[in-house]
């Protein structure tokens, strides 16, 4: 349930590869850190599937996003620090709100994560 090594391969979409690798390892190492931080080992299978969907989805959409023109140049900290904020993080699931809740509550606690390393 927790990230793993998988999830890398399974964001890969074939525009670029080499990008998509690199920026699914950084994704992937962002993810396990905040994972641990969370404490989420500790948590409720039902809470660690909610997290980990989540996670696996905001990857996937990352990688998809880095390939565009605008974001080529982008490390995964800056498409990160682009995507996501105190209050949601992108629409990935439009036509089905509570996925999106779900993927909103995991960016927000990813924001504060990422907040907190930045003030270290």
């Amino acid at each position: 349930m927790k990230p793993n090594g998988q999830w890398i391969t399974d964001w890969r979409i074939g525009i670029d590869p080499a990008r998509e690798k690199t920026l699914g390892e950084a994704l992937f190492h962002v993810f396990a850190r905040f994972w641990n931080w969370a404490d989420l080992d500790k948590k409720s299978k039902t809470t660690q599937r909610r997290y980990a969907n989540s996670l696996h989805a905001l990857g996937g959409y990352l990688v998809q996003l880095s390939t565009s023109e605008e974001s080529m140049d982008m490390s995964a900290q800056q498409i990160l620090d682009e995507q996501i904020n105190a209050y949601d993080g992108p629409v990935i699931h439009h036509h089905d709100e509570q996925w999106q809740a779900e993927v909103d509550t995991v960016c927000r606690k990813l924001f504060k994560y990422l907040s907190k390393m930045e003030d270290k």
